[in-house]
Order: C-alpha cells, then structure tokens, then sequence
C-alpha cells in the first residue's frame, strides 16, 4: 500500500508530490487524466516563441511561486507599462501613464470609488480568510451578490460599470451571479484591491517568466520519473478512515491516503464510495466555474509603443478586455494578451478561431491603427471546452455557499484531503494559492501517517 496518491497533476498536484518526495516519502503516485501537467497552465506557441496559454503572472507577494521559479531557474521580465494605457468607459475614453485611472472619472464619481473602496475595506477587515464564514456578517454578506451590493453602495453608473468589469477579469463571470462574501475573501486573500488588479510594482500582474510558467510544472513533473502517471481519468473512490482505492482507466491503486487535487467542479465526476458526506457533495455540485478565452496577437514589433502606449485596453463596449503588453524582454516581437471573460466567452466560444481573430485585431486597430490588423499570428485557448478544466481562471461561489459550507472546501474525509488554488486562503485563484494548498494537502497527509491507524469510524 503506498503513503499517497494524488489525484491531478497541476500545479496543487505537484506541490503536494514535491512536498512528500522533498520529506523523503517514496512510495507515492501522481495520476493525471490529461496528456500533459499544469493544469490551468498550458504550453502553447506563437511567433515561433513559447508563450503561458493559461496562467502567466506572479505578483512579488506570490512567494511560494517564486521559490519554484528560482529552484528550476525560470527567470522574470516584468510586464510593459511605461507609456499610455487606454480605459474606455460609457463612452468616456482616458488614457493614462501606467495604469492611472483618474482622470476616467468626474469628480462625483472618483468620491463615488474612494467611498466604496472604503467600504470594501471595512467589510474586508473582519474576514479570517482560513475561516470567512465566521465573519460577523458573514450570513448576511453571502446572501447578496456583488451585483446587489453594487446597487445599494455605488451609486454612480461609470463606477458600477468598472466593478462588473473587474468582476469579469477576476472571476469571468458576471457580477450577478458571485457572492459577496466570496468577493471579500477573494480579495482579501490577494492582498486588497489596488494589489490584485495591477501589473505595476507589487501588484498581481507584476512579473511573466521567460518560456512560460508551464515549464516548471513540466520540469516538476519530470522529476517525478515513474511515479507521475498520464492519460488516467479517475473515476472512483473507495475510501474509509484509513486508506483508500482509486480506480482509473488503467487499474486499481490503493494508499493510506489521497490527496484530491483537480478543480473542484470535476469533483462529481468522480463517484465516491461512500458516498462523500451531504454538505460536502452539495457543495461541489454547486460550484461554478468561470468562462474564459485567452488570446495572444504578435507582432514584428510593438508598435504601439511607437505611439506612446503602453498596450493595455480595458473598455466596456468590447467583449476582448482587458488587454496587455507581454513582449518579452530581449525580443524584437511585439505581443499582445488579452481575454474574452465571463458572458463573452460563452458567446463566442463557438465561432471560428479566425472570427474571433478579426474581433479582437479590428479593436487593436481602433486604438493603435491599421498596422493592427496584420498580426503575423493570433493563437487563442477556449478553457471553458477543456474537459478536465471546464473553465478558467478558477471556480467562484454564488450566494447562500460560503458562509454555510465553506468549511467543506478543505475539510478532511476519512483518508481523503483536499488540494487547489480554490481551497487556499492565500492567493486563492491564482498558481500561488495551488501551490501553497498541494504543501498544506501533503503536510497533512505527513501529519495524519504518524497517528495510529483508527480502529473503527
């Protein structure tokens, strides 16, 4: 019987394994349904660069993902913004050094944002990201989505506007339909608002790695040998207080315990036996994941830069928002990145990948000129297509979940603990949080090995 087995091979997965060969455990198997690792991270190609067709940024605060990249010698170049960006808003168009907003908003509505970020910021001080179900409110704030809270707390429209936005870019879904509470944590756990939207210095969008993120987990899983298995869907559970059996594919595995790493949507495809307890399940069941295309546009140069911008588009009228400069440093080619998210990548999912091309270039080439309608390539990765993802960037809770069965995300089930960006209450949604959850998963598999097995349930 082995010490664990661990069900995913993202990079929650993959943390969890290096946590228990690092701790000198051997006797460990990671199985992953895909052909690949990384999970919601993605090698792809464009321009005959390497480029991140999923996850890409790391914010300095992201410190567990940093370790990682100095380990495997995966340096960073810091993400352009010297120059213009562009923010177009009910008509309204700013452009801006960096990433300054100002001088977007009259002055009703810039006291209008200063009132809700105060807001945001009270709310967000009695919440125990471990724990946010025990806020005072948390109740009463779970009840409501941000769309609600929005129509009783921000009272000019262009603000309004600009939360939904940044709902869609964080979460790809729809103001509507997210739950306060779960925004609060959200952000919380990502350091406050101004942090988890920026790309200048300390912000989340801060850093990108030269050849992609993928390649650490691809050098991770390559130290794994024989003990990473591919192409294995799991798809039962036998567990009991002290062991389980994972059936995949290709055979039957048993272990004293499982660390469950896949997205948390994907959770019900696995049948468990028993059956996981009710809260659990419901919980699962009721998850929601969000929608996003990711896009990359190059160019034999940025030309844009010429113009005196610095590549960000961030508009309400285009469903291809937001927008960045990706060039990487040292190289003559100019990219773009950007995202249909939420509602947009729903509805243009099933278009033609060229379709979608002529979208997002005849938008470049509204802000930056004809030259932007003749990329030398565009390559795009629909999440919400792939099947052992459902969805991108990560999952998000609707009202009525968080403050009643939070507690369920992570809780251990006999031999079962629970791994994903999803489950972490630091840098939850992002490569950050996967990691830290794979560690905390494995150390409590370490943990629970050196109890005495139990004698009963």
């Amino acid at each position: 019987m082995r010490h664990t087995i661990i069900v995913g091979a993202g990079f929650a997965g993959l943390a969890a394994a290096t946590k228990l060969k690092d701790s000198g455990v051997r006797d460990f198997l990671v199985i992953e349904a895909r052909d690949r690792v990384g999970g919601r991270t993605k090698h792809g190609q464009i321009a005959g660069l390497d480029i991140d067709l999923g996850g890409m940024w790391m914010g300095p605060t992201q410190t567990r993902l940093k370790a990682l990249a100095d380990a495997y010698q995966v340096r960073t170049y810091s993400t352009h913004l010297d120059g213009k960006a562009i923010f177009r808003s009910h008509g309204k168009e700013h452009h801006a050094p960096r990433e300054k907003i100002d001088g977007l908003y009259n002055l009703f509505e810039g006291i209008d944002f200063l009132n809700s970020k105060r807001k945001i910021d009270a709310l967000s001080k009695d919440l125990d990201c471990d724990r946010p179900w025990t806020h005072p409110r948390a109740q009463e704030l779970d009840a409501m989505t941000v769309e609600h809270w929005l129509m009783t707390n921000v009272h000019s429209k262009r603000m309004r506007t600009s939360y939904r936005l940044i709902c869609f870019s964080l979460f790809c879904a729809e103001a509507s339909q997210i739950s306060m509470l779960f925004f609060l944590h959200y952000v919380k756990s990502g350091d406050g608002l101004d942090p988890i939207l920026s790309a200048d210095d300390g912000g989340a969008q801060n850093f990108l790695f030269h050849g992609g993120v993928h390649q650490i987990a691809r050098k991770m899983g390559e130290e794994l040998g024989d003990r990473l298995r591919l192409n294995e869907p799991v798809d039962q559970i036998i567990w009991d207080h002290d062991s389980a059996t994972v059936r995949t594919t290709s055979g039957l595995y048993q272990a004293r315990n499982v660390i469950v790493a896949v997205p948390p949507t994907l959770v019900p495809k696995i049948s468990f036996v028993p059956a996981l307890p009710q809260p659990k399940e419901a919980f699962h069941n009721r998850l929601s994941m969000g929608s996003a295309i990711k896009f990359w546009v190059a160019y034999t140069r940025p030309f844009w830069r010429d113009q005196g911008f610095n590549g960000m588009v961030v508009t309400d009228d285009s469903p291809a928002t937001p927008v960045f400069d990706v060039s990487p440093a040292g190289q003559d080619i100019g990219l773009l990145a950007g995202f249909f998210d939420g509602n947009h990548a729903l509805e243009h999912g099933d278009m033609s990948t060229q379709d979608r091309q002529r979208i997002v270039t005849r938008m470049l080439a509204e802000h930056f000129g004809p030259q932007a309608l003749e990329p030398l390539e565009y390559v795009d990765n629909d999440w919400t297509a792939e099947t052992w993802s459902g969805g991108c960037y990560g999952a998000y809770l609707a009202p009525g979940m968080l403050a009643s069965y939070g507690e369920w995300l992570r809780r251990r089930v006999g031999a079962l603990h629970w791994a994903g960006t999803e489950t972490s209450p630091r840098w939850t949604g992002y490569i950050d949080g996967a990691i830290r959850s794979g560690e905390r998963a494995a150390q409590d598999a370490l943990s629970l090995s050196l109890k005495p097995p139990s004698t009963g349930h």
